[in-house]
């Protein structure tokens, strides 16, 4: 019997019914499969879990962790993992390696991981979970899609270089009272430069921060109607309240210790939305897994499972024509059947997703 799941579900029975909805699926989608804004093609994301997890589906560790009087667990957790392995975090690139190492090692971070590769999905939702009467529950795959929005204000495709990454993942390492005011600080920017703008037809923001990065010749505001003028001056003064404040410069003087210069400067309206990012530690395992992340950059204790998991649905999730998320559902008695047709036909199992001396070894002693 199918778990009850939002969206639209289909039903799986084995590898090449996989294959086949998924083709399906995506030939249904209702988004613009085109390049985004910045020239970069559509990426496809898969990630599979062995059961429904209701609200948390999809939401990354460190927000399904209790919370602490009022924080989360994440400077705690990462700060004393740091602490215990300094020397082989000061070997790691930036700042997204190290939030990356913590995840892949199983401390509870905000990234989440997904795949390129849809039957890696297929496995991980093929494994055994037992429901409280020791039934084997139905696992699902969830399709993501890298180019659903296509506006300057909310890509969700990153390298791991990015400046937005490098932001966020800043951010994500800070101490949990500044990170509380950070975050609340953009979200009240934001939220007034949404009164101030409305519906903002003229794109009056984009061309205002790209005058404010210097990428306009000088005399652009003088080129503005006496209206807009007034506009921009807000702008300007909203930005300087948020850019100049104390939370803030603590926030860049972290970058600046991670990647040597950075300008002082942030387009706070790209901020707080999901993306995906590209893998920055080259291991054994990401590649056999063909593994990306899915950054989740909000406020743990602002934002319930309940509103992460929806945002997450709505921004990246893949819908089909009918405006609805697609699920991919393998029941639970067909799931040996689909582990055995990805190992025997394909050769995707323990050993070559977890290409480790312990996992290979268990492997052998389970099937030699």
């Amino acid at each position: 019997m199918l778990i009850s799941i939002g969206g639209s579900i289909l039903n799986i029975q084995s590898v090449n019914s996989f294959l086949s909805k998924k083709a399906e699926s995506l030939k249904s989608i209702k988004a613009n499969v085109t390049v985004d804004g910045r020239g970069l093609l559509p990426r496809f994301f898969y990630r599979g879990q062995s059961n429904d997890f209701k609200s948390s589906n999809n939401v990354a560790s460190i927000f399904r962790q209790k919370e602490l009087s009022g924080y989360t667990h994440e400077y705690s957790f990462t700060n004393e993992y740091m602490r215990r392995y300094a020397n082989d975090f000061n070997n790691l690139e930036n700042n997204f390696s190290r939030l990356s190492y913590m995840q892949h090692f199983g401390l509870p971070t905000r990234l989440l991981d997904v795949t390129t590769n849809a039957l890696v999905a297929l496995y991980f939702a093929c494994q055994s979970h037992l429901d409280s009467e020791r039934h084997e529950t139905d696992g699902i795959v969830t399709m993501f899609f890298s180019n659903k929005t296509q506006n300057i204000d909310d890509f969700t495709y990153y390298s791991s270089r990015s400046d937005t990454v490098e932001v966020l993942s800043t951010l994500a390492l800070m101490d949990e009272e500044k990170k509380k005011s950070i975050y609340r600080k953009i979200s009240s920017f934001n939220k007034n430069i949404d009164d101030l703008l409305k519906e903002d037809e003229n794109h009056l923001y984009q061309s205002w921060y790209m005058d404010l990065v210097k990428q306009f010749p000088e005399g652009y505001y003088e080129q503005l109607s006496e209206e807009n003028q007034k506009v921009y001056d807000s702008l300007n003064d909203f930005y300087k309240e948020i850019n100049q404040s104390y939370e803030m410069q603590c926030l860049y003087h972290d970058i600046k210790r991670d990647t040597g210069y950075f300008a002082d400067l942030i387009n706070f309206r790209t901020l707080l939305h999901p993306f995906f990012v590209e893998p920055s530690i080259n291991n054994e395992r990401l590649r056999a897994q063909s593994g990306f992340f899915l950054f989740e950059p909000y406020d743990g204790t602002s934002c319930s499972l309940e509103n992460i998991h929806d945002d997450i649905d709505n921004k990246v999730s893949l819908y089909n024509g009918h405006n609805e998320p697609i699920r991919l559902v393998i029941p639970g008695e067909k799931k040996q059947q689909i582990l055995n047709e990805l190992n025997q036909s394909l050769e995707i199992n323990q050993a070559t997703l977890f290409p480790d001396k312990e996992n290979v070894a268990s492997y052998i002693k389970n099937n030699f």
